[in-house]
């Protein structure tokens, strides 16, 4: 069921609905502080371990220019680095650490001149979430963000690339971000972007990249994140729910083997459809179980990958997925 949403479209409301969102996240970041999670104080270790050892990883594969590659010993990208800021301070990293600002300066001097972030929308929605996350740059994301409406096709959808063809998965990030950014049904991009993600959705319940193709757990788990914004999504969770497997992660699609990332990304859709913490509590004992002795996960799932490997990506989002919180637990806190 659709909630209520009216259209907003004036740039100069946008631009003080953004800075009045700025405003809100900053005094709540100062009254909550890091985090950590209920489950680490009650101490449970091989959730502890699986939190410190990922962000331990993280840090410890952070390049000299302040930035992080998907793989180690390569050089920075955007991406990587906005997913380092967001998986770090997300697990209680001081915003004002030496590693967090040098990962902004990165993202700082990456922004091109138009606003974006390598005329990518999905690298504009990570960068958007990180520095939202760090607390800073409110000027650079104002720019991101002017962009990013500017990118959005006049159908609804997002393209990869700026003038590109409209694609599910970028949409479903973009729209992602703008939750992130508490930005809701009464931005205009975030409904327009919802109503062309629910038109998509294929007859079995899911999304799917390619039609005839099997629906596909990670790329619906990212278009739930989304839809949450503007749509009640609770037959859609229950759909998700069916797809995990009895080792309690979740493939790509349906009967195929469970994927750290692929996880990692349900239980961040479980937590936007405020959905009760034991489903995503097996999930998450997962992936503690397939965490990698030096603190990182292993997935196919990033496209520059041929074949499964220890990553950048695929860590940042399963820490990420651990601190996933739905809107009542976070109104609790």
């Amino acid at each position: 069921m659709k909630n209520h949403k009216s259209v907003f479209t004036s740039e100069g409301v946008i631009r003080h609905k953004f800075l009045l969102i700025i405003c809100c996240q900053v005094a709540l970041m100062l009254c909550w502080g890091p985090k950590i999670l209920a489950a680490e104080t009650l101490g449970v270790p091989e959730l502890y371990k699986t939190i410190e050892g990922a962000k331990t990883y993280i840090v410890e594969h952070q390049n000299r220019n302040g930035g992080w590659a998907l793989l180690p010993e390569s050089q920075s990208e955007v991406d990587a680095t906005a997913l380092a800021i967001w998986a770090l301070v997300d697990s209680g990293w001081g915003t004002g650490s030496t590693v967090i600002r040098m990962g902004v300066a990165y993202l700082r001097h990456a922004q091109r001149e138009n606003g974006s972030w390598n005329n990518n929308t999905g690298h504009t929605a990570f960068a958007l979430i990180a520095l939202s996350k760090a607390q800073t740059d409110p000027a650079s994301r104002f720019k991101g963000l002017q962009w990013i409406s500017k990118a959005q096709h006049p159908s609804g959808g997002w393209p990869p690339q700026e003038r590109g063809t409209t694609n599910i998965l970028y949409t479903a990030i973009v729209m992602a971000a703008l939750k992130t950014l508490r930005f809701d049904v009464n931005f205009e991009p975030a409904s327009k972007g919802a109503d062309w993600l629910a038109e998509r959705i294929s007859g079995d319940g899911g999304w799917v990249l390619q039609r005839g193709r099997p629906d596909d757990v990670f790329l619906t788990a990212w278009v739930l994140q989304g839809l949450s914004t503007v749509y009640n999504i609770d037959a859609q969770i229950a759909w998700v729910k069916q797809m995990q497997n009895k080792d309690g992660g979740f493939g790509r699609h349906k009967g195929t083997a469970s994927d750290a990332e692929v996880t990692a990304a349900a239980i961040m859709a479980l937590a936007a459809g405020n959905d009760l913490f034991n489903t995503r509590r097996v999930a998450i004992n997962y992936l503690t179980r397939v965490r990698q002795p030096n603190g990182s996960f292993v997935s196919n799932t990033p496209w520059e990958l041929t074949e499964p490997a220890s990553n950048l990506q695929s860590t940042c989002f399963v820490l990420i997925a651990i601190h996933a919180k739905t809107d009542d637990e976070i109104s609790m806190e």
